[in-house]
């Protein structure tokens, strides 16, 4: 064998071996708008287990390294509809602005088509304060010296306001811890879509009718695509209210 046809065989196989490069992810940093939709089965007072949905909207900041996105976000409004004209829940804006600013770490895997984006088990506890926000029992009473009046309005824990039957109306004071996981897809390169999987605890502290006294059962919807995200890259000026003027044009529902 000559030594052309050589030197031509190795280069061929050199190049059949070579790996080929890691795929880069793409830049996604800047503001985003997210969309939550929980869906859940929850037992209401004077009503009954009713299928109800939570609407979540965030703002969200995203710095990019590598692979790993370092989010914050602050959260613009909270909607529920409980599956029944005759029953409502009413998160306040105080109940909202308490929340501040949270944070979690995402991973975008560019390995995959369309690339893969992964949100790791995040938990919020709200009304308390925890040494373990895992593993610790939230608190059951008012006087817990783990309950704090985080929307400043002089109750114990966070107020929620609800009404059945269109007649009964009132407060509730609670303290919850929300548990949340995000995986999705880069569907285009400035949205992001997916599903939740998620968790919710909440202890009722108080309320000003003892119709709303007692903890309600509720347990995430079993049908896994009910519960899903939307994350969308936004005007980096944008606020909330910007958010909140524009979201049918971002989220396209």
């Amino acid at each position: 064998m000559c030594l052309g046809v050589l030197l031509l065989l190795a280069a061929t196989i050199a190049v059949s071996d070579a790996q080929d490069p890691p795929a880069v992810p793409p830049d996604l940093s800047g503001t985003w708008a997210e969309m939550q939709l929980l869906s859940e089965y929850a037992s209401l007072p004077l009503v009954g287990e009713v299928l109800r949905t939570s609407t979540t909207i965030l703002r969200v900041t995203i710095e990019q390294t590598g692979s790993v996105l370092a989010q914050r976000w602050t959260y613009c409004a909270t909607e529920i509809d409980n599956g029944s004209a005759i029953a409502s829940t009413v998160i306040p804006d105080a109940f909202l602005v308490s929340l501040g600013e949270a944070a979690a770490d995402a991973t975008l895997d560019a390995s995959h088509s369309p690339a893969r984006f992964v949100q790791p088990w995040t938990t919020e506890v709200r009304g308390a304060r925890l040494n373990d926000p895992e593993r610790d029992s939230l608190p059951t009473r008012a006087d817990d010296a783990r309950v704090v009046d985080q929307d400043g309005d002089g109750k114990p824990g966070l107020t929620v306001r609800v009404s059945a039957l269109g007649i009964i109306s009132g407060e509730v004071y609670v303290v919850q811890r929300v548990r949340t996981r995000l995986v999705g897809t880069l569907v285009l390169l400035d949205r992001i879509e997916g599903l939740v999987e998620w968790s919710t605890e909440q202890v009722t502290l108080g309320a000003t009718s003892f119709l709303f006294l007692s903890d309600l059962p509720s347990r995430p919807d079993p049908i896994a695509g009910n519960s899903s995200f939307v994350i969308q890259r936004v005007d980096p000026s944008w606020e909330c209210a910007d958010i909140l003027a524009n979201r049918d044009r971002i989220f396209g529902r």
